[in-house]
């Protein structure tokens, strides 16, 4: 005789491992015998004293039954257990769970659920979507293809004949002279708009000599009215075509702009191999007239539409009225890019720690009162 320990079910069939109710692991019952007397003094009743050892297993280890089911649920083969019912009256409670609305009474026949149909709701809502954007983008293309073209037709104006002349030939006065002059005139005037008190300085051959009378540059630029113009610059025997400087008094640079020339091929791209030798050559002469001079960049650059060649350098005057004074160049080799020109500006500014707005090389021409001569600088377009 087996029994269930979760049920307490018994069964007779000495074969059967698993309890066909709860799937319980069946035990055998020991045979009890009336005839045996148990007899135990005390000496056979009190444990035998042994040292324990650390960690020591106990006289008796129950099974673990979880594990044991769980080893033979994972074995390869399965023996499963013969149909055999349980012992006395089977109640509502031994019967196992059915599904919601199949009968498990005997002699009653079971019927699956019938299969649920599927909803077309998810196809309607799809067509319904797809329609949608079939609208919109037909809407699209209609307001894209149609009524746009036909709204910029009003804003641009009426709409001229073909066989209408253009508006630009009606006008027999118009000449090429007359249209050149005005382009001259917006490419050196109409183009910068000075500020307020500024001076416009424009290059002549007027009391040129030699080699500025040679390589004469027609250019022009606004410097501000508080500036004071070089008069050793622009005449015989000078050097730059021009030098305007800010200074402190009584006779201290600030800021100091200054222009010359260089030999050019009119363009930057023809000039650009001799650029880094111009660099070297004026470095000498300068390195010559600052103290401790040294160059700390050089590159190209661009002012207002030109394409020039710069290099930047630091000096230091020592021993001045005004302390010790920091001194930051920028040289700027501009070519005109008019064919034929043989001739290109060299841009020569200064600034000192003077300058209340300078804090180093990198401002020369960026801040202070010098970036509007930059601003205004034009060739002149002949």
């Amino acid at each position: 005789m087996k029994r269930c320990p979760k049920c307490s079910r018994t069964f007779p069939d000495e074969s059967q491992r698993f309890c066909t109710i709860d799937g319980g692991l069946l035990i055998s019952d020991p045979v009890f015998d009336p005839n045996l007397t148990i007899r135990a003094a005390a000496a056979d009743v009190a444990p035998s004293v042994q040292p324990q050892q650390e960690n020591a297993a106990t006289s008796r280890e129950l099974p673990d039954l979880l594990a044991t089911i769980a080893s033979r649920a994972n074995a390869p083969t399965v023996a499963f257990p013969r149909k055999t019912g349980a012992t006395g009256t089977t109640t509502t409670s031994d019967l196992p769970p059915t599904a919601p609305g199949i009968s498990t009474l005997p002699g009653a026949t079971t019927h699956p659920p019938p299969a649920k149909k599927k909803s077309k709701l998810p196809l309607i809502l799809g067509a319904v979507v797809l329609v949608l954007l079939l609208g919109v983008a037909g809407l699209a293309g209609i307001f894209f293809y149609v009524i746009k073209p036909r709204l910029q037709e009003f804003q641009d104006g009426p709409v001229v004949a073909r066989d209408a002349p253009p508006a630009e030939e009606t006008n027999t006065n118009t000449t090429a002279e007359s249209t050149d002059t005005d382009s001259t005139t917006k490419d050196t005037e109409v183009a910068f708009v000075p500020p307020p008190g500024t001076t416009k300085f424009a290059n002549s051959t007027t009391n040129l000599d030699g080699k500025l009378a040679e390589h004469y540059i027609d250019f022009s630029f606004y410097y501000p009215e508080t500036w004071q113009t070089d008069k050793n610059a622009g005449v015989a025997g000078a050097s730059n075509f021009v030098k305007v400087e800010r200074r402190l008094p009584p006779d201290f640079t600030q800021e100091n702009f200054a222009v010359g020339w260089y030999t050019s091929k009119g363009s930057f791209e023809a000039d650009s191999p001799t650029f880094p030798r111009l660099v070297e050559l004026l470095g000498t002469n300068l390195s010559n007239s600052f103290p401790e001079y040294r160059k700390v960049s050089e590159g190209p650059t661009r002012i207002n539409s030109l394409d020039g060649y710069e290099f930047r350098f630091v000096s230091l005057s020592k021993g001045t009225e005004k302390g010790d004074l920091q001194v930051w160049g920028r040289v700027i080799f501009l070519p005109t890019g008019i064919e034929g020109q043989t001739a290109g500006a060299t841009l020569i500014m200064l600034a000192t720690s003077l300058a209340p707005e300078m804090s180093g090389v990198e401002d020369v021409g960026e801040k202070g009162e010098m970036p509007v001569i930059l601003e205004s600088f034009r060739f002149a377009r002949k």
